[in-house]
């Protein structure tokens, strides 16, 4: 089946027939013998080995893409129940097939990316007045920083959008939406998608079908059920009536309801051939529960509090990487854990299943994207085994202690180029040097190559000359930086011998 060819439209927008079925319309992008091409929700699903990835620039719609085919797939298979199902159909080499078509055969009127009743996440009897450009819905260009892109003065120039486009957009809106000013139907303010600020932890495989299953953490539809869990196809649509004036209000429970929450009522204004507009409002509020998302880790904090980790722009994510350890009272993301485990059990039958850990997710101030971020990292077997996490333990803490002792050195070489000034220009000066830049630039490029061997005995030596090797270039660069006259090789030299106290000192701490 495929979609309706066209659909005439009446009062502006409303289409009187359904149209677009993002089930059998290609739009998800997939890699497939070296090219990407684009693919419906069902041959995503049924065809998943054939496909190497999901293939997108963005790392939100990657995260957002693989949280809806998961969402599928708990429904339609009703779990998996245990460990055990995973590794059956990895196995297998392919989804059963008979629930999953069923499934969506049953549901397929609920996937109309325009339909007069129930279009796809979104809200059929929102209003067409006042409405924004379809680029509201990427969140780097709605936080603030594109003010003219919203000018309704200039909507006229907004590029259209195909219904592929516009339906990715769309599903990374309500899955990433920063809160903000809203003004719209009776509410002032709305609040953050679910997980809009948090990193999200997708360990992916040699083909799609692996990747889904490593992501695939056990599902027991009865407990679910008892928090009211349900995607948003498979409840009654939502009307302007339930959203207007912030009355919708969902408990942050509940696994597939999580994964395809409804943060904004949208609605697509289908042109004929493409997006321009939408109607634009409220969504539902998440009310706080002790609930955790399986793609998200958690850190303590100095309090005791657990909150999920978040993406910096300051600092690449490795150097966080123990905070959501055990061994420092945090929690590993559940997919995380099921790909560790389903590693093993891999390993113990003898069968390939090497994974990597994708850490996707957006780095904002308050309203406003600051960064779009997509980090990719090695998942070896038994990353969550005592041995490995001490040695990651160790290894990050002589990173830090290193980068520390150099950002002393800094100020040293600063104050003996610059003698005695107010502490904020020796500050300036000291950041100006290449010395912490390049180290952290250094490591970033060390720290897959250690995390890939880090159970092993030798892991430790190895990131021990990783450390060493990068401070030295880092110090060299920084003497090049400095000019010759007698000041700056007076603080060359002092510098120097700081410089192999540190290094003696990194290889106490690594030993230790």
């Amino acid at each position: 089946m495929s979609g309706v060819g066209f659909s005439l439209r009446k009062n502006g927008g409303e289409s009187l027939e359904p149209k677009f079925n993002l089930l059998f319309e290609p739009w998800i992008p997939v890699l497939e013998n070296g090219r990407v091409v684009e693919v419906g929700i069902r041959e995503a699903l049924l065809e998943a080995p054939r496909f190497l990835r999901l293939e997108t620039p963005s790392p939100l719609e990657e995260a957002a893409l693989h949280r809806l085919l998961l969402a599928v797939l708990h429904r339609a298979l009703k779990g998996p129940r245990r460990p055990e199902d995973v590794l059956d159909w990895w196995q297998e080499g392919h989804f059963p097939e008979k629930p999953i078509t069923d499934y969506l055969d049953r549901y397929q009127d609920r996937f109309f990316l325009f339909h007069p009743k129930t279009p796809f996440l979104q809200v059929a009897d929102l209003p067409e007045e006042k409405p924004l450009p379809w680029s509201k819905l990427l969140p780097e260009r709605s936080s603030g920083n594109n003010p003219t892109l919203f000018d309704h003065t200039t909507e006229e120039s907004v590029p259209k959008a195909t219904y592929p486009q516009s339906a990715r957009a769309l599903l990374v809106h309500q899955t990433f939406a920063l809160g903000g000013l809203l003004r719209r139907h009776g509410v002032a303010s709305a609040k953050d998608a679910p997980v809009a600020r948090s990193a999200l932890f997708l360990p992916t495989g040699g083909n799609l079908l692996e990747t889904l299953l490593l992501n695939l953490v056990p599902y027991d539809p009865a407990a679910e059920a008892a928090e009211e869990d349900a995607p948003i196809w498979e409840i009654p649509p939502l009307r302007l009536g339930d959203l207007e004036g912030g009355k919708a209000k969902w408990p942050l429970s509940g696994r597939t309801r999580v994964y395809t929450w409804p943060s904004r009522g949208v609605r697509l204004l289908d042109e004929g051939d493409g997006v321009r507009l939408m109607g634009y409002g409220p969504g539902v509020e998440p009310l706080g529960s002790p609930y955790r998302d399986p793609m998200v880790a958690q850190r303590l904090d100095a309090k005791g509090n657990l909150l999920a980790l978040r993406l910096s722009t300051e600092r690449s994510f490795w150097r966080d990487f123990t905070a959501m350890l055990p061994r420092q009272g945090g929690k590993v993301a559940a997919t995380v854990e099921q790909a560790d485990h389903l590693q093993g059990e891999l390993e113990d039958e003898g069968l390939e299943g090497r994974a990597t850990l994708r850490v996707l997710g957006q780095v904002s101030d308050q309203a406003k994207v600051l960064d779009l971020r997509r980090e990719v990292y090695p998942l070896p077997p038994g990353l969550l085994s005592a041995g490995a996490e001490g040695n990651l333990e160790k290894a990050l803490k002589a990173a830090e202690e290193l980068g520390q002792g150099l950002q002393r050195l800094a100020l040293q070489v600063a104050r003996a180029v610059l003698g005695e000034r107010q502490r904020e220009e020796l500050g300036t000066f000291a950041r100006s040097l290449p010395l912490e830049r390049l180290y952290w630039h250094a490591l970033d490029g060390a720290f897959p190559g250690f995390l890939a061997r880090v159970g092993e005995k030798a892991a430790l030596e190895l990131w021990q000359e990783a450390l060493k090797r990068a401070a030295r270039e880092a110090w060299g660069a920084t003497r090049l930086f400095l000019g010759t006259e007698a000041r700056h090789l007076k603080a060359l030299a002092e510098g120097e011998r700081a410089l192999g106290s540190l290094l003696k000192a990194v290889a106490e701490e690594v030993k230790a």
